[in-house]
């Protein structure tokens, strides 16, 4: 039953006898008469003695508790933004981004718990901001990752590995002069030369990226695993190589862990406005009861959202009237 296809019907905030009864006789007129609504007799407080009585002895059901009058996160357009595990790489986030055309991507657990946000932000900062060619094993980058975002294959070593130490060079000058500068565990990328691919092997690099395409001979690639390098070829030249290889970094490196804001499905919006107008953020997460991820909301939603419409029983008056009830729209007061 969609929201604004409901209307309450309701009395005030201590109810009375004749409160209760007007609510439940009314939505139930209203509903042999307009079959375009669903109208819901609902309460505002505690049923008194009397009234229990009365329902009992006719044997009707209490209306519900109808607490706030405001419309909560549960009852506007909720964006169903899938979520994803901290494990993807930058590029494959942003692919993301660009084909659900969001700026914000929640990440969860595979319980879906909340566990971080990235933006758009978050990931052009991540790009202007790689000056420290440890970022890759800092970061825990998967080899895999490393190879899917170069668009190559992982020829030697275990796919599912992960660039855990060292440093990311670019073994672009005389092997002579590279011993100078790798060092045990580094990610080496290099052209077609097999005098490099060896020296960067025998310098112990914990894997070397092949560029262009090139072939790596059955010497190499014996010798890489014996010296537990892993192989990476990829189709790409060295410099877009060394451009893009920071992409493959997981986006847990990069997300925001702390002081999320999110919000839950029964969060009043009139309760949340002003938070949500105050942050820089566009998205923000929400969760349902469980404390689970189940979409976002942006300042926008709160423009196009749907007031709760009521019906107001045995009183006219707002101090009386249910919390909320000046974000709710008035259809009658009987």
């Amino acid at each position: 039953m969609k929201s604004n296809s409901r209307v309450y019907v309701i009395g005030h905030k201590n109810p009375d006898t004749d409160s209760i009864c007007s609510a439940i006789a009314y939505a139930d007129i209203k509903n042999r008469t307009d079959k375009t609504k669903t109208y819901m007799a609902r309460r505002a407080g505690q049923i008194n003695e009397e009234t229990e009585y009365v329902l009992k002895r006719f044997g009707v059901r209490a209306p519900g508790y109808l607490p706030n009058a405001g419309t909560q996160v549960k009852e506007i357009e909720i964006h169903e933004v899938p979520s994803v595990p901290g494990t993807i790489s930058v590029k494959k986030a942003y692919s993301m981004m660009k084909n659900n055309n969001v700026v914000t991507l929640p990440i969860t657990s595979p319980d879906n718990d909340l566990q971080g946000v990235i933006t758009v932000s978050d990931i052009a900062e991540s790009y202007m901001d790689s000056y420290d060619s440890h970022v890759m094993s800092l970061a825990r980058t998967q080899y895999r990752s490393i190879a899917d975002t170069l668009d190559g294959s992982v020829i030697v070593g275990n796919e599912h590995g992960y660039f855990i130490r060292g440093k990311v060079v670019v073994g672009a000058f005389h092997p002579d002069t590279m011993e100078n500068y790798i060092e045990k565990d580094d990610l080496v990328i290099l052209g077609n030369r097999y005098e490099s691919q060896l020296c960067a092997i025998e310098m112990e690099a914990g894997c070397i990226i092949v560029c262009e395409g090139a072939g790596v001979s059955l010497t190499i690639r014996k010798l890489a695993q014996e010296r537990g390098c892993a192989v990476i070829t990829t189709p790409y030249d060295t410099y877009t190589t060394a451009r893009l290889i920071n992409q493959s970094m997981p986006i847990s490196y990069f997300m925001t862990k702390e002081n999320i804001i999110e919000f839950s499905e029964e969060d009043y919006l009139d309760d949340i406005r002003e938070i949500m107008a105050s942050k820089r953020h566009r998205d923000f997460p929400v969760l349902d009861s469980d404390g689970k991820y189940i979409g976002m909301i942006s300042r926008r939603n709160l423009m196009n959202m749907q007031k709760k419409q009521i019906i107001l029983v045995d009183h006219n008056e707002k101090s009386q009237a249910v919390d909320g009830i000046g974000e709710a729209e008035i259809l009658e007061i009987i």
